[in-house]
């Protein structure tokens, strides 16, 4: 132990210090102290996250300032995603996005509504030329909130370029985050990769110990292998008064003081989330939820900014050392080093391989077309990052497509042949608490079709209860004349909901929705105007399977 403490503390005193970029005037786009809850590039269950997430005390309705001088490009009302955006371009070619927006500003909403009203859809999207919604920096342009495919109340705040749209790292070089803490190694992961290869008698992944030497600095146990290796960690970064796990910025490897790795996260494209899954442990996740990044190029993974020197893959060789050095570090250049020392030997197996599951063996470099009877499935070219075996068939009309915690990069082409009454039938898969997931209710020919990106066991199921629509409060013959709003639950137990609509004395009224909280809004404001006393609201909610429910009731509001 103490040799390898020895060499790790030779090898960091010759590290050089980065140097931080020169800082950027903007402002900051909210007037509260920042803490982030997510940081750039930071791997999420689904996407690399393109923006940084910044906490809102748990509430809603924070000003929101433009950061720069310049315009509203777009603005997007959605229910998942970003819910409420506001997209404004900048006189330095980037553009900043804001997201989750609980509300926008006066003459945001005014152009909203009216698209809305005209469309009558709650759902929108506009485009803006220069002229005709400019701001200044520290502008209100809206305010924060809890919109969209958001888990908590919070700022998703993004910088990109204006001409490619490339997400960029707001935190290089505009902004300063208290942050003196450094990043977080919790795991190390070794793994045989040729066929000959062995690690510590293994011939399946292994979880290697490690040991802190100092405050920057940990020191792994000697590792004995042969073969071509890869090495994985798992790590996270923290903030200064904050608890919340981040993603790192910057991971780094050598071999012999040679680069062999680095990732950097400065810069992305939307479509590297395609290949999130080669980034990571997949298997190891799909099992444990542990996210464990990959130190070396696996099959599928096309992105640029994994920088890599022969895969970043370690040739061992019998009778050979070798020093390998990971470096992990965040946007403030706070770093962490883990050492570890690699031993070449011969040595006999105590762990064989994993068998090979059963199945039809789908490789990346073809496609496949399996038909049954009443049932058929498509797997185009690329829809797996690697080779991978799969469980497929169709009996007593379900059918099965399984495999090993696989992720499928592409979508696969599912048929199934569907009843002689389709009232209510939909095309689902079966979830493991016994319930049904719905999928799709789309007929071609006589058949159910849909494109999944899920193994699982798909069936033909049918929902006949229609959806459910409750008052929050008692509005039914009542004076509303000092109420502000109108709110309704709006529920589907199985399939989901497909739309809703609602009138007032026959008029479409804009009711906003929020999926999550299952809960439809309408604003008394000056978008829609009243005649007379009394009224009449009628809301029609259907499922997907187009089941329906309809709620009438008569108020009074001068």
């Amino acid at each position: 132990m103490r040799a390898t403490a020895t060499l790790a503390f030779l090898w960091i005193s010759s590290l050089l210090c980065a140097q931080h970029n020169d800082h950027h005037p903007y402002s900051l786009p909210i007037d509260i102290p920042i803490f982030l809850s997510g940081t750039f590039g930071e791997l999420r269950s689904s996407n690399i996250h393109a923006g940084i997430d910044i906490k809102t005390q748990g509430r809603e309705g924070f000003p929101l300032k433009a950061v720069s001088d310049g315009y509203v490009s777009r603005v997007k009302v959605s229910t998942s995603g970003y819910g409420k955006a506001i997209y404004i371009n900048q006189p330095d070619g980037k553009t900043s996005v804001y997201a989750h927006l609980k509300k926008f500003s006066a003459p945001i909403i005014h152009e909203v509504r009216k698209k809305q009203y005209d469309t009558q859809s709650y759902e929108v999207e506009l485009f803006f030329e220069p002229s005709e919604l400019p701001v200044s920096k520290n502008e209100i342009i809206g305010f924060s909130g809890n919109t969209g495919g958001s888990f908590g109340p919070h700022l998703h705040f993004e910088l990109r370029e204006t001409t490619t749209q490339k997400p960029i790292n707001p935190l290089l070089s505009h902004y300063d985050i208290h942050d003196s803490v450094r990043p977080v190694i919790h795991s190390l992961i070794a793994y045989p990769i040729s066929e000959d290869a062995i690690v510590n008698s293994a011939k399946q992944e292994l979880q290697i110990p490690f040991q802190k030497i100092n405050d920057s600095i940990y020191a792994a146990d000697p590792i004995e292998a042969i073969g071509k290796i890869g090495l994985g960690i798992g790590t996270y970064d923290r903030h200064d008064n904050t608890y919340n796990k981040n993603g790192v910025y910057s991971i780094t490897a050598k071999l012999n003081g040679t680069q062999i790795k680095g990732l950097q996260f400065s810069k992305i494209r939307f479509s590297d989330s395609e290949y999130l899954n080669t980034l990571i442990d997949y298997p190891r996740y799909s099992r444990t939820r542990q996210r464990i990044q990959k130190l070396f190029r696996s099959p599928g993974n096309e992105l640029d900014f994994f920088d890599h020197l022969e895969d970043g893959l370690i040739d061992v060789e019998t009778g050979k050392d070798y020093a390998y050095q990971i470096k992990v570090s965040d946007v403030n250049h706070n770093n962490r080093y883990l050492f570890v020392p690699i031993k070449g030997k011969e040595q006999e197996v105590a762990v064989p391989p994993k068998k090979l599951p059963e199945g039809k063996e789908i490789e990346p470099n073809r496609d496949y077309l399996f038909m049954y009877d009443g049932a058929e499935v498509y797997v185009p070219k690329n829809a797996v990052y690697d080779s991978n075996r799969f469980v497929l068939g169709f009996d007593n009309n379900e059918l099965q497509i399984k495999a090993d915690h696989v992720a499928l990069r592409k979508a696969f082409q599912i048929k199934i042949i569907a009843p002689d009454s389709v009232i209510g039938h939909y095309l689902g898969i079966q979830l493991k608490n016994g319930k049904k997931g719905f999928i799709s209710k789309a007929i071609r020919g006589n058949h159910f079709v849909a494109k999944i990106k899920k193994t699982g066991t798909y069936i033909i199921a049918q929902d006949t209860i229609p959806p459910i629509i409750k008052a929050s409060q008692l509005y039914d013959k009542r004076w509303l004349s000092n109420f502000k709003t109108l709110r309704f639950t709006i529920d589907d137990k199985e399939t989901g909901i497909r739309s809703y609509q609602a009138t007032i004395d026959g008029k479409w009224a804009l009711f906003e929705y929020e999926p999550k909280k299952k809960e439809i809004t309408f604003n008394f404001d000056e978008y829609f105007s009243f005649e007379g006393a009394k009224h009449k609201l009628k809301i029609t909610v259907i499922d997907n399977v187009g089941n329906e429910s309809n709620h009438e009731l008569e108020f009074y509001r001068k």
